[in-house]
Protein backbone atom coordinates (compact mmCIF):
# COMPACT_ATOMS: atom_id res chain seq x y z
CA UNK A 1 0.00 0.00 0.00
CA UNK A 2 1.30 3.67 -0.90
CA UNK A 3 1.76 6.52 1.74
CA UNK A 4 -1.17 8.06 -0.37
CA UNK A 5 -3.56 5.00 -0.05
CA UNK A 6 -2.63 4.84 3.69
CA UNK A 7 -3.74 8.39 4.40
CA UNK A 8 -7.19 8.19 2.71
CA UNK A 9 -7.60 4.97 4.92
CA UNK A 10 -6.37 7.13 7.87
CA UNK A 11 -9.04 9.77 6.62
CA UNK A 12 -11.86 7.53 6.00
CA UNK A 13 -11.24 5.93 9.74
CA UNK A 14 -11.17 9.14 11.24
CA UNK A 15 -14.56 10.51 9.87
CA UNK A 16 -16.10 7.62 10.76
CA UNK A 17 -15.14 7.56 14.11
CA UNK A 18 -16.31 11.49 14.45
CA UNK A 19 -19.44 10.59 13.23
CA UNK A 20 -19.62 7.98 15.63
CA UNK A 21 -18.41 10.37 18.63
CA UNK A 22 -21.20 12.54 16.98
CA UNK A 23 -23.87 9.75 16.75
CA UNK A 24 -22.67 8.89 21.03
CA UNK A 25 -23.36 13.33 21.83
CA UNK A 26 -26.88 13.73 20.31
CA UNK A 27 -27.69 10.45 22.15
CA UNK A 28 -25.80 11.86 25.39
CA UNK A 29 -28.06 15.24 24.29
CA UNK A 30 -31.46 13.23 24.21
CA UNK A 31 -30.96 11.07 27.34
CA UNK A 32 -30.39 14.55 29.35
CA UNK A 33 -33.08 16.07 27.69
CA UNK A 34 -35.22 13.08 28.57
CA UNK A 35 -34.01 12.99 32.05
CA UNK A 36 -34.58 16.57 32.70
CA UNK A 37 -38.15 16.27 31.13
CA UNK A 38 -39.39 13.42 33.60
CA UNK A 39 -37.29 15.52 36.28
CA UNK A 40 -39.68 18.61 35.80
CA UNK A 41 -42.94 15.87 36.04
CA UNK A 42 -41.53 14.41 39.12
CA UNK A 43 -41.48 17.91 40.51
CA UNK A 44 -44.84 18.56 38.97
CA UNK A 45 -46.29 15.86 40.92
CA UNK A 46 -43.75 16.63 44.52
CA UNK A 47 -45.67 20.12 44.15
CA UNK A 48 -49.53 18.79 44.03
CA UNK A 49 -48.94 16.25 47.19
CA UNK A 50 -49.29 19.05 49.43
CA UNK A 51 -52.71 20.07 47.86
CA UNK A 52 -53.54 16.27 47.72
CA UNK A 53 -52.93 15.71 51.20
CA UNK A 54 -55.20 18.88 52.10
CA UNK A 55 -58.11 17.56 50.17
CA UNK A 56 -57.93 14.29 50.93
CA UNK A 57 -57.52 15.70 54.70
CA UNK A 58 -61.02 18.15 53.83
CA UNK A 59 -63.16 14.83 52.14
CA UNK A 60 -62.46 12.66 55.31
CA UNK A 61 -63.37 15.48 57.84
CA UNK A 62 -66.59 16.35 55.85
CA UNK A 63 -67.19 12.51 55.58
CA UNK A 64 -66.80 12.37 59.07
CA UNK A 65 -68.84 15.47 59.75
CA UNK A 66 -71.85 13.87 57.59
CA UNK A 67 -71.64 10.60 59.42
CA UNK A 68 -71.67 12.21 62.52
CA UNK A 69 -74.49 13.90 61.30
CA UNK A 70 -75.92 10.88 60.10
CA UNK A 71 -75.58 9.12 63.41
CA UNK A 72 -76.91 11.82 65.44
CA UNK A 73 -80.24 12.17 63.39
CA UNK A 74 -80.80 8.59 63.91
CA UNK A 75 -79.94 8.78 67.86
CA UNK A 76 -82.54 11.87 68.36
CA UNK A 77 -85.16 9.31 65.68
CA UNK A 78 -84.35 6.66 67.98
CA UNK A 79 -85.27 8.87 71.56
CA UNK A 80 -87.73 10.28 70.18
CA UNK A 81 -89.16 7.16 69.60
CA UNK A 82 -88.47 5.62 73.02
CA UNK A 83 -90.11 8.99 74.19
CA UNK A 84 -93.17 8.51 72.58
CA UNK A 85 -93.50 4.78 73.48
CA UNK A 86 -92.50 5.59 76.98
CA UNK A 87 -95.48 8.56 77.50
CA UNK A 88 -97.61 5.65 75.76
CA UNK A 89 -97.19 3.32 78.55
CA UNK A 90 -96.97 6.14 81.15
CA UNK A 91 -100.64 7.17 79.98
CA UNK A 92 -101.81 3.27 79.85
CA UNK A 93 -100.42 3.41 83.46
CA UNK A 94 -101.74 6.24 84.53
CA UNK A 95 -105.26 5.38 82.91
CA UNK A 96 -105.34 1.72 84.28
CA UNK A 97 -104.40 3.08 87.94
CA UNK A 98 -107.30 5.72 87.53
CA UNK A 99 -109.37 2.69 86.92
CA UNK A 100 -108.35 0.46 89.60
CA UNK A 101 -109.31 3.47 91.73
CA UNK A 102 -112.65 3.98 90.62
CA UNK A 103 -113.07 0.18 90.47
CA UNK A 104 -111.98 -0.04 93.91
CA UNK A 105 -114.07 2.94 95.00
CA UNK A 106 -117.29 1.71 93.41
CA UNK A 107 -116.66 -1.93 94.45
CA UNK A 108 -119.41 -1.91 97.80
CA UNK A 109 -121.66 0.08 95.71
CA UNK A 110 -121.22 -2.76 93.05
CA UNK A 111 -121.68 -5.40 95.48
CA UNK A 112 -124.55 -3.82 97.09
CA UNK A 113 -126.39 -3.58 93.89
CA UNK A 114 -125.68 -7.31 93.20
CA UNK A 115 -127.34 -7.86 96.22
CA UNK A 116 -130.54 -5.74 95.91
CA UNK A 117 -130.88 -6.68 92.54
CA UNK A 118 -130.97 -10.72 93.38
CA UNK A 119 -133.36 -9.14 95.74
CA UNK A 120 -135.79 -7.75 94.10
CA UNK A 121 -136.24 -10.17 91.58
CA UNK A 122 -136.87 -12.95 93.97
CA UNK A 123 -138.88 -10.80 95.31
CA UNK A 124 -140.86 -9.95 92.64
CA UNK A 125 -140.88 -13.69 91.16
CA UNK A 126 -142.50 -14.60 94.62
CA UNK A 127 -145.28 -12.11 94.26
CA UNK A 128 -145.84 -13.25 90.74
CA UNK A 129 -145.71 -17.39 91.14
CA UNK A 130 -146.52 -17.42 94.93
CA UNK A 131 -150.43 -19.41 95.82
CA UNK A 132 -149.07 -19.02 99.67
CA UNK A 133 -150.77 -15.97 100.46
CA UNK A 134 -148.54 -15.13 103.53
CA UNK A 135 -145.51 -15.43 101.50
CA UNK A 136 -147.03 -13.30 99.31
CA UNK A 137 -148.01 -10.77 101.86
CA UNK A 138 -144.06 -10.52 103.45
CA UNK A 139 -142.76 -10.48 99.30
CA UNK A 140 -145.11 -7.17 98.54
CA UNK A 141 -143.96 -6.28 101.64
CA UNK A 142 -140.19 -6.46 100.66
CA UNK A 143 -141.02 -5.12 97.48
CA UNK A 144 -142.51 -2.03 98.49
CA UNK A 145 -139.48 -1.34 101.02
CA UNK A 146 -136.73 -2.21 98.04
CA UNK A 147 -139.12 0.32 95.67
CA UNK A 148 -139.41 3.06 98.16
CA UNK A 149 -135.74 2.61 99.56
CA UNK A 150 -132.44 1.23 99.30
CA UNK A 151 -132.28 -0.06 95.45
CA UNK A 152 -133.59 3.75 94.33
CA UNK A 153 -129.25 4.06 95.20
CA UNK A 154 -127.79 1.61 93.37
CA UNK A 155 -130.61 0.84 90.27
CA UNK A 156 -129.63 2.10 86.72
CA UNK A 157 -132.59 3.45 84.37
CA UNK A 158 -133.38 0.07 83.45
CA UNK A 159 -133.92 -1.48 86.20
CA UNK A 160 -135.96 1.72 87.44
CA UNK A 161 -138.14 1.33 84.48
CA UNK A 162 -138.85 -2.43 85.65
CA UNK A 163 -139.84 -1.76 89.26
CA UNK A 164 -141.88 0.73 88.19
CA UNK A 165 -143.70 -1.25 86.04
CA UNK A 166 -143.87 -4.18 88.37
CA UNK A 167 -144.97 -1.76 90.73
CA UNK A 168 -148.03 -0.43 88.75
CA UNK A 169 -149.33 -4.15 88.55
CA UNK A 170 -148.90 -4.25 92.36
CA UNK A 171 -150.75 -1.45 93.25
CA UNK A 172 -153.49 -2.14 90.52
CA UNK A 173 -152.22 1.30 88.44
CA UNK A 174 -152.21 -1.00 85.67
CA UNK A 175 -154.53 -4.18 85.24
CA UNK A 176 -152.72 -7.09 85.20
CA UNK A 177 -153.06 -10.91 85.10
CA UNK A 178 -151.28 -13.13 86.36
CA UNK A 179 -149.09 -13.91 83.28
CA UNK A 180 -148.47 -10.41 82.80
CA UNK A 181 -147.20 -10.09 86.65
CA UNK A 182 -145.18 -12.85 85.72
CA UNK A 183 -143.91 -11.37 82.46
CA UNK A 184 -143.07 -8.04 84.17
CA UNK A 185 -140.88 -9.98 87.39
CA UNK A 186 -138.97 -11.68 84.02
CA UNK A 187 -138.55 -8.09 82.50
CA UNK A 188 -137.52 -6.69 85.86
CA UNK A 189 -135.11 -9.73 86.32
CA UNK A 190 -133.48 -9.36 82.69
CA UNK A 191 -132.82 -6.04 82.99
CA UNK A 192 -131.09 -6.36 87.11
CA UNK A 193 -128.70 -9.06 84.87
CA UNK A 194 -127.97 -6.49 82.16
CA UNK A 195 -127.06 -4.16 84.75
CA UNK A 196 -124.85 -6.37 86.77
CA UNK A 197 -123.19 -7.23 83.30
CA UNK A 198 -122.57 -3.62 82.38
CA UNK A 199 -121.25 -3.14 85.92
CA UNK A 200 -118.85 -6.38 86.10
CA UNK A 201 -118.17 -5.99 82.59
CA UNK A 202 -119.39 -9.59 81.93
CA UNK A 203 -121.56 -11.20 79.85
CA UNK A 204 -124.25 -13.33 81.55
CA UNK A 205 -125.78 -14.77 78.62
CA UNK A 206 -129.03 -13.61 75.98
CA UNK A 207 -132.46 -14.39 76.72
CA UNK A 208 -134.17 -12.56 74.09
CA UNK A 209 -137.54 -12.99 72.91
CA UNK A 210 -138.69 -14.52 76.15
CA UNK A 211 -139.68 -11.72 77.34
Amino acid sequence: MTDREESDAEKTLAGAQLQKLELEIKKLKYDVESLGSKSDLLEKVIKFIPVMTILIAVAGFWLTVIQYNSQQTEARKQQAAMAEQYNAQQAATAAQQASDREQALLKPVWEKRLELYFTASETAATIALSNDKTERDKAEAKFMQLYAGPLVIVEDADVEGAMINFHSCLTGQDACDQPELQRRSLTLASKARDSIGKSFNVKLGDLKGKY
